[in-house]
């Protein structure tokens, strides 16, 4: 399997400079070649396999250039030892034809600890290999940069810098960051919003000043495919779990960066007979408004209940706008050269198609506090971005079978929840109770690309 660039302007690569880059040198997202593709029958045959048998089933082909089989399968056994669950992931029903995949059982409590602890094995693998120092660099929202902390920062060649926006996440978010005690770990509190912060760390993957013989500068964040081979798996066991439901499964998937659904239009690509996928977004709505009404438009970000969507550019669309422009590079580009200054339609020839997959739909703070008190009546505890795929579950299927992704553990939403329910007692896990009784370390900077490059590039190469 070889890699090649959305927009075309750069060589093939193979699956480890992917893995260990960020951005392809021409400002695209690197993408595979061709989708691996499974017949039902195959699919069908894992059904009794453990979570992380299917993962080497899935990923494999996607690796098999550079990893033999039995080391790979290693790998994930060892990525997947450190969750609560044998399972990995746990599917709880809430109603008649409704379930919530809980993806929250791991480390640090979010489900990009499913395809982050994963990126953590294959990092170290390829720095034993490779005899490289590894420098992680991430820009989060929330729950990416803890899920990247606790995933490298046991391996003594990688170190961690993480950008997240002063005062925007959460403190059980911030403290997941901030206490880990690991020196081999920089927290950036940087005087921004998501966007700022991820445009910062754009910038540093196309300057050249972080080009280095010894130190290989990688990308943490959705972007870096290894995280969007790897979050598709889950559909995949999903479906097995509930294959007496003859193709007609649907997910609903709480959206920001649009890795996630990304994750599940893979696993379409690679042969699983999902019948749908549906978006569900905050008030900052940019893909309701793509689904809903055909382009790409970037918005104002506002803060919300739910602080991991709250974003104005889905960095991973440009994905699935390639595959609309029928990878074609050429096409792509020309509409990314104008954009956000001009939005993107989606090509018409395609709309019908799209539309026939994916569905959409908004939730404000007051409906997802409402979403988040009927769920709890009914039997369930649901987190504020939980909480938005469940209500778009409702808007936007009827009687059809519909697994809303479980993002996060509630209790990292204490705010949210306790606006929603006022009278519940949040108990946080012991394993966390212990790690926030550490003191704080993180370092607060300006929103100055100078400043910040500055700050890494001293601390990752001295």
């Amino acid at each position: 399997m070889r890699y090649k660039s959305t927009r075309g302007n750069c060589p093939e690569v193979s699956f480890s400079e992917v893995l260990l880059g960020g951005l392809a040198p021409d400002g695209g997202l690197y993408m595979p070649t061709d989708f691996p593709f499974f017949s039902q029958e195959e699919i069908h045959s894992w059904s009794e396999l453990k979570f992380y048998e299917i993962a080497a089933k899935v990923l494999y082909p996607y690796v098999e250039e550079e990893i033999e089989e039995i080391v790979f399968e290693k790998l994930v056994k060892e990525a997947y030892s450190s969750f609560d669950t044998e399972d990995v992931v746990a599917l709880q029903p809430i109603e008649e034809n409704r379930w919530v995949l809980e993806l929250f059982h791991g480390p640090t409590l979010a489900f990009k600890d499913i395809a982050m602890q994963l990126l953590g094995a294959l990092l170290n693998h390829f720095a034993r290999e490779r005899g490289e120092k590894i420098v992680v660099l991430g820009a989060t929202s929330g729950d990416t940069g803890a899920a990247a902390i606790s995933a490298c920062s046991r391996y003594e060649n990688v170190e961690v810098y993480i950008l997240y926006p002063n005062g925007k996440v959460t403190e059980f978010q911030r403290k997941q960051m901030t206490t880990t005690q690991s020196k081999n770990v920089y927290p950036l509190a940087i005087e921004s919003d998501f966007d700022g912060c991820q445009d910062i760390v754009k910038k540093m993957f196309l300057d050249e000043d972080f080009l280095n013989d010894k130190i290989r500068f990688i990308a943490a964040n959705s972007i870096n495919w290894a995280r969007c081979m790897t979050q598709s798996v889950y559909f995949f066991w999903s479906y097995l779990k509930l294959r007496k439901l003859n193709n007609e499964l649907i997910f609903s998937i709480p959206s920001g960066n649009f890795g996630h659904a990304y994750a599940g239009w893979t696993a379409k690509q690679m042969g699983l007979p999902i019948k749908g996928l549906i978006i569900a977004t905050n008030t900052n709505d940019v893909l309701h408004e793509a689904f809903s009404n055909q382009f790409y438009a970037k918005t104002n970000v506002v803060e919300t209940l739910a602080p991991s969507m709250d974003i104005s550019v889905a960095s991973n669309f440009e994905r699935l706008l390639y595959n609309l422009y029928d990878d074609d590079p050429v096409k792509l580009s020309k509409n990314m050269l104008n954009f956000p200054e001009n939005p993107i339609t989606i090509p018409e020839d395609k709309q019908a198609m799209l539309s026939a997959f994916f569905s959409s739909s908004k939730s404000s703070d007051e409906e997802i506090v409402k979403q988040i008190a009927l769920t709890y009546e009914r039997g369930y505890l649901a987190d504020p971005h939980t909480a938005t795929g469940i209500a778009a579950a409702s808007e936007c299927s009827d009687k059809e079978a519909v697994i809303t992704m479980g993002t996060a553990h509630p209790a990292k939403f204490k705010n949210a929840m306790e606006r929603a329910i006022p009278d519940y007692d949040f108990v946080l896990p012991n394993k966390v109770e212990e790690a926030f009784a550490n003191e704080e370390v993180f370092t607060l900077l300006s929103n100055d690309y100078l400043m910040i490059k500055e700050f890494i590039l001293q601390n990752a190469i001295n």
